[in-house]
């Protein structure tokens, strides 16, 4: 048998004059709160975080440190995404550097390599391929030789896909395989191609020259 309370309510329900669209209206104001949380975390971070462009500009001189004495120079007022600068630091780090500039990503990926560039280069093509991250990826040229200002020979590979035309260079330098990759529209490719033969030119290693 159903109990009243003192009240004439029946236990375990909603007062009428508490309800609205069949919800308690005494604990509308917690939902409220939590949807506009929602909203906020969901909505209007990543629009704002979208709209705040990256503002860590390159200068004249600068260094990113990509491996332990292997280093090159970002085109002057490139943005620096990721990246280690060198000097300012007792202990510099390294690792990847990711730059972008008028919708051009250049990266640079080191890691341990024991061939040579063109092996690193058809090893870099399969992973790609594999991967399928891009179904669009189409190698659209011949292998070319590209040097650096220090003399380090490596392979360069140009591609297209719907996201962009793009270069891919290897080089392997003191044991360090570099996967170079540079990308974005045909007409802001074309724009940015000195820079981005030049950034691959700067690429030195302090090994080398010591020995």
């Amino acid at each position: 048998m159903v109990q009243e309370d003192v009240l004439g309510t029946v236990r375990g329900r909603v007062p009428v004059e508490h309800r609205w669209f069949g919800m308690d209206r005494r604990t509308a104001p917690f939902a409220w709160v939590v949807i506009a949380v929602f909203l906020v975390a969901t909505v209007v971070v990543p629009r704002i975080d979208r709209a705040i462009s990256w503002d860590d500009p390159a200068r004249a001189g600068e260094q990113l440190q990509l491996a332990e004495g292997l280093t090159f120079a970002p085109a002057t007022g490139w943005n620096v995404e990721r990246g280690f600068r060198t000097g300012g630091s007792a202990a510099v780090s390294s690792g990847p550097a990711l730059l972008n500039d008028d919708g051009v990503s250049f990266s640079v990926q080191p890691g341990t390599f024991s061939g040579n560039p063109t092996e690193l280069l058809a090893q870099i093509d399969k992973v790609t391929s594999a991967t399928g991250a891009d179904e669009t990826f189409k190698v659209s040229g011949d292998t070319t030789t590209i040097s650096t200002d220090a003399g380090d020979v490596g392979v360069l590979q140009t591609y297209s896909s719907v996201l962009g035309d793009g270069i891919i260079a290897a080089f392997v330098i003191d044991g360090t395989g570099l996967q170079v990759t540079a990308y974005g529209p045909p007409d802001q490719m074309t724009a940015a191609n000195d820079e981005i033969r030049a950034m691959i030119a700067s690429i030195t290693s302090s090994k080398g020259e010591a020995a």
